[in-house]
């Protein structure tokens, strides 16, 4: 396998897919097919002893990460929590995790790669890949397995970024939308329409968005023919 075309490839359709839950489905995909694995998937982490798996590609992943927190040990997490990459040859032998290790193997697992996603300020979980087989992996599948992250970590960081500025836009917009209403009905300037809102804010203790939707919601349920 062209494994730098295939990371190409990867890129490209990340790009196109455009929110984090579709990109992680595809990176999980890419991880499996790329380390002739048999199961991948993202393990994100709210404590450590609460995580997701907002994408897998089969319900085993879900078990293996559910018994890293049963257990409060595994490479998964510890790719999360300490150095950015653990790879373990056979999880039977493996004194890391000698009670995660041999429950993975009663659900069939045998080796694994687990690797940060994080960018410099923030982490978003692990990506983690499972074998079937011993010795599964080997150092240079590591460094793809980093790079895999490394794609995903951007790609989820931009989609992230884009959905806040889409957010940002659409606030502004309602306000906006206010400020119009509040100038036609008092014959108030912008400015003043927006001081108004401002106030309206402080007094009630609420977002300004959330005042200024609600502006916008009375004016369009006023407009509806009465029946």
């Amino acid at each position: 396998m062209d494994i730098a075309r295939t990371l190409a490839d990867m890129a490209l359709e990340l790009q196109q897919d455009g929110t984090p839950p579709a990109m992680l489905d595809r990176v999980v995909h890419y991880a499996r097919l790329t380390l002739d694995a048999d199961d991948a998937g993202i393990m994100r982490i709210i404590s450590r002893s609460r995580v997701e798996t907002p994408a897998a590609t089969t319900s085993r992943v879900d078990e293996a990460h559910a018994l890293q927190v049963k257990h409060d040990e595994g490479p998964c997490l510890d790719a999360i929590l300490g150095r950015a990459t653990y790879r373990t040859d056979d999880v039977t032998t493996d004194r890391r995790w000698p009670l995660w290790g041999p429950a993975a193997a009663e659900i069939g697992i045998r080796s694994a790669v687990g690797v940060r996603l994080a960018t410099r300020t923030r982490g978003y979980g692990s990506l983690n890949i499972y074998a079937d087989r011993p010795s599964a992996f080997s150092a240079s599948d590591e460094q793809v397995a980093e790079m895999l992250a490394a794609h995903a970590t951007a790609a989820f960081a931009a989609a992230e970024k884009a959905e806040g500025l889409t957010a940002a836009l659409e606030s502004r917009t309602t306000i906006g939308q206010a400020q119009g209403i509040l100038m036609e009905k008092f014959a108030i300037t912008s400015d003043a329409a927006f001081e108004f809102l401002k106030r309206i804010s402080q007094h009630e203790n609420k977002r300004l968005h959330t005042v200024a939707e609600a502006i916008v919601v009375q004016r369009d349920a006023n407009a509806r023919p009465q029946k």
